[in-house]
């Protein structure tokens, strides 16, 4: 703070206050306080001067803002010891280095036995202290006080002739507490008290500076400092206003508009005038409004709304005056009528608007659109759906792929797709594709002109998941956003005209939309809607677009509602334009969004289902539009003379319901289903049984003999029963040895009560015996544990039925040898029991991991870590000892 800030606060002279000894510590404390300085001030020094007696032995200086809490600002003793003992501190003398700008130290520096008299004390309560210089807010509030207390504790033990107290003067020093924001503080004639008062700056108020003035409050009041000065801002009220306050929630959410013009801060304005209101004052209240030709700091920028008509609310837009009008009204002033609505009160009219003519609405007689039926044209005429106005003819007609007439609206939910992967670059007639390059640090796919010198009009085409079946997406749209690179400087090039968007379709038609040229500098976002209006074919002898001379070969003729609908049904393939000037010479894909259910891109959820059909397929068809062959049918297609390709769905009647497409040519059915087998899927699958040809799903059933659960089903056929006429009887034909029955549930067991499993068998005899089927290869004899199963294995052999090799031996074709794994090619010395693989480490291979895989070297006991790779970018070949060439 400048020294024009700094004043004496409190100067006391010719003081002889004396005290009487009274020995030692037994007198306790005594104090002494400064007069009120009826102010709070920033202490800077204080100067303390005895006079007949020597200066005290121990003593505190304080401080306090309301004269009843005291806090210390230096504590003072004789030696290391009284300050421990008396005040808990350790001692320190002169030149103190602060740790923080409120340390509070015990000092031994003015506490000494000389002089006698006319001892002084001169303290600087900041010197030392961190922030001396700048003055933190922390040094700041210690050295704030209104009241200056000394305590004295302990008098110096001198001649008895001096053993009391005296204060010759006393001065304070320090600064206006103005709280960064005043270069000066002064007396004022007009103060009753002739205080000195802070000269605030920075648009701060108070006898402190210690808050925003009534205008200035668009950011939270802070104080100054030396390096920031923290002014105050003034509050955008539009001069409507003479106080605003500050609001955290206001700023967080970015709701007041700053004097800059920006969303910025939380002032919020009090007490608006000329009938304004809102946190700027920008707005009009109820019944007022504010003309397009004023801004909102005019002078009287509000208006009445002049909105007194029947059909009016009495409110009015408060930007322009428009009239609100109640239901059935209209126009500026609410005196006209809604189309659909007449009379004096404009009531609605009895024909539908959405299926009556324009102007119709109320005849008598209601009139009609097109393909609308109804007295009150509220009904689509058959084949025909999707009732709105702002269809001129009332209905779409029904597509049903040709194949049905009825249909509904259907309720798609709303989806979009996006992705930068899988796209290339090609042409209008897709005879190369080219992968682009991605961008590592925007992620955007950018493309070099330069890649195909040969071609004037490139595309980019999507990825699988844009193409298919998009009959969910007629109605939506499909949003890209492209930007162009063209070369630097002065040229005579111009922008280009085409297609933005092409659809190829899997039955040979290839359609457009767009042709604009864009003249804004370099990028675009194009929205292309996908619904037949304005669409048009491309003739298929177009293979390019020569964009220098902005010729228009590529446009043909229009595209109707069935073309598009047929496209739509499997698109091969959608190409997005990526030519936009002639000196262009990068291409960049941004991001490309698929909608499907959308009726917008606008932000909002309405649903498509107002153009998207359902359609009431007849046998053989399914899907929204009966695009798609039900089971048990094959599609063959026919082209109409509109180059429509239409599919017709035919019953494989040869398959028994039993397979899902078939060849009619032939006659040969797909996979068989249903656990059947045969040409025509007309047997049961070996394991179950039944009569394959009755054209159900549960023809053939599993065979139990007598569980179907593996462990326990041990025949692998069976059979229905002859001369039975119940499905679920049937004979299981291949029960194994011991086991009878028709389902093989008797046997293997003896025993007076056939309570142990015969020689050769094992298990549990009341769930059945099962035989021991111990491998000949690898059991000395076919005889198991009774209760275990396990057979008596030859050595090197394991399993239960010794049909595998142990632990650390592999290959049952050479008699289970020992694993003999490389040490440095396998990740372990245990190998497959069955075929004596082991198990190898990158780049080796072999039954015994000791051979290196083609491009790798260097498997040998030098090398532990198994081969290395060959080096990339270099066609190295290398043998198994590390050479190379």
């Amino acid at each position: 703070m400048p020294e024009s800030n700094f004043l004496y606060i409190a100067r006391v002279g010719k003081l002889a206050q004396s005290y009487p000894f009274c020995g030692g510590f037994c007198c306790g404390s005594i104090e002494w306080t400064t007069r009120n300085l009826t102010e709070l001030y920033q202490i800077v020094f204080f100067t303390m001067r005895a006079a007949i007696s020597p200066l005290p032995a121990a003593w505190a200086l304080e401080k306090s803002i309301d004269g009843r809490v005291y806090d210390a600002w230096q504590y003072f003793a004789s030696d290391d010891t009284e300050c421990r003992e008396r005040f808990g501190l350790p001692a320190y003398s002169t030149n103190h280095i602060f740790k923080s700008d409120t340390e509070v130290i015990c000092s031994t520096q003015f506490s000494s036995l000389e002089p006698l008299e006319n001892g002084e004390i001169n303290l600087s309560i900041i010197s030392g202290r961190p922030s001396e210089k700048s003055t933190s807010p922390e040094l700041q509030n210690f050295t704030l006080a209104r009241y200056v207390r000394i305590r004295l504790l302990r008098i110096q033990p001198a001649d008895p002739q001096r053993s009391f107290y005296t204060i010759r003067s006393l001065r304070i020093g320090g600064r206006c507490f103005c709280s960064g924001h005043a270069g000066k503080c002064k007396t004022n004639d007009n103060n009753i008290d002739n205080e000195p008062q802070c000269e605030c700056v920075h648009n701060t108020c108070g006898v402190h500076c210690d808050r925003c003035c009534p205008l200035y409050n668009q950011r939270p009041y802070r104080i100054g400092t030396p390096v920031a000065a923290n002014k105050c801002e003034k509050c955008e009220c539009h001069g409507h206003a003479k106080s605003c306050i500050y609001d955290k929630t206001v700023d967080e959410q970015h709701l007041s508009i700053s004097i800059r013009g920006k969303m910025s801060g939380g002032g919020v304005c009090q007490n608006c005038t000329h009938f304004t209101t809102g946190i700027n004052c920008e707005r009009c209240l109820a019944g007022y409004y504010r003309p397009t030709d004023r801004l909102p700091n005019h002078p009287e920028p509000c208006v009445v709304c002049n909105c007194t008509a029947p059909g009016a609310t009495g409110e009015c837009n408060p930007i322009g005056g428009e009239c609100y009008c109640r239901e059935g009204f209209t126009g500026p002033g609410c005196t006209e009528c809604l189309p659909g609505h007449a009379g004096e009160k404009c009531t609605r009219c009895d024909c539908d608007a959405r299926g009556t003519l324009p102007g119709r609405e109320c005849d008598e007689k209601c009139s009609c659109k097109a393909h609308v039926v109804g007295v009150r044209c509220d009904t689509c005429a058959d084949g025909y759906f999707a009732l709105d106005e702002a269809h001129a003819d009332g209905c779409l007609k029904c597509y049903c792929s040709g194949v049905a007439t009825s249909c509904s609206v259907a309720q798609i939910q709303t989806s979009n797709y996006e992705t930068l992967h899988g796209w290339t670059v090609t042409d209008l007639g897709m005879s190369e594709q080219i992968v682009p390059t991605k961008d590592n640090e925007t992620g955007f796919l950018v493309f070099g002109m330069f890649e195909m010198p040969d071609t004037e009009a490139i595309y980019w085409r999507t990825p699988e998941g844009y193409i298919g079946n998009l009959l969910r997406s007629y109605g939506s749209w499909l949003k890209f956003k492209m930007q162009w690179i063209t070369v630097r400087g002065d040229t005579s090039g111009k922008p280009t005209v085409g297609p933005n968007l092409v659809l190829v379709g899997r039955n040979g038609m290839k359609i457009a939309y767009g042709e604009e040229s864009y003249d804004e500098i370099g990028e675009a976002m194009i929205e292309v809607p996908l619904k037949e209006d304005s669409w048009y074919h491309v003739p298929r002898t177009v293979k390019d677009i020569i964009t220098r001379l902005r010729r228009t070969e590529y446009h043909g003729d229009p595209v109707t509602r069935s073309q598009f609908m047929a496209v739509l049904t499997d698109v091969e393939a959608i190409l997005i334009r990526g030519t936009y000037h002639t000196d262009q010479v990068e291409s960049v894909l941004e991001q490309a969004q698929l909608y499907s259910g959308l009726h917008s891109t606008d932000g909002s959820t309405h649903s498509s289902s107002t153009v998207i059909e359902l359609c009431e397929c007849p046998e053989g068809y399914k899907g929204t539009s009966c695009e798609e062959c039900a089971f048990g049918y094959v599609r063959i297609y026919e082209t109409s003379v509109t180059h429509e390709r239409i599919g017709r769905c035919i019953p494989c009647s040869m398959c028994n319901g039993h397979a899902s497409s078939c060849d009619l040519e032939t006659g040969e059915c797909g996979s068989c289903l249903h656990n059947t087998v045969g040409t025509n899927c007309e047997r049961c699958l070996p394991g179950f049984y039944g009569n394959a040809t009755i054209g159900r799903q549960d023809d053939c059933r599993q065979c139990a003999c007598p569980l179907v659960d593996v462990s326990n089903n041990f025949s692998p056929h069976c059979q229905s029963r002859g001369g039975s006429s119940d499905p679920s009887e049937y004979v299981c034909t291949q029960c194994p040895e011991g086991y009878t029955g028709d389902h093989c549930e008797l046997g293997n067991t003896e025993g007076w009560r056939c309570e142990r499993c015969k020689t050769g068998y094992w298990g549990v005899p009341d769930d059945g015996c099962e035989p021991c089927s111990c491998a000949e290869l690898g059991a000395l004899e076919n005889v198991c544990d009774v209760t275990t199963g396990q057979c008596i294995c030859k050595p090197r052999y394991g399993g239960r039925r010794c049909d595998e090799c142990d632990v650390g031996y592999g290959n049952l074709d050479l008699d289970c040898p020992a694993c003999a794994c490389n040490v440095n090619g396998s990740a372990s010395l245990m190998c497959n029991v069955v075929s004596g693989q082991c198990e190898c480490k990158n780049g080796t291979e072999g039954i015994h991991c000791d051979q290196c895989q083609e491009g790798f070297f260097g498997l040998s006991e030098e090398q532990p870590d198994a081969c290395e790779a060959k080096m990339n970018g270099n066609d190295w070949s290398c043998s198994i000892n590390g050479s190379g060439n």
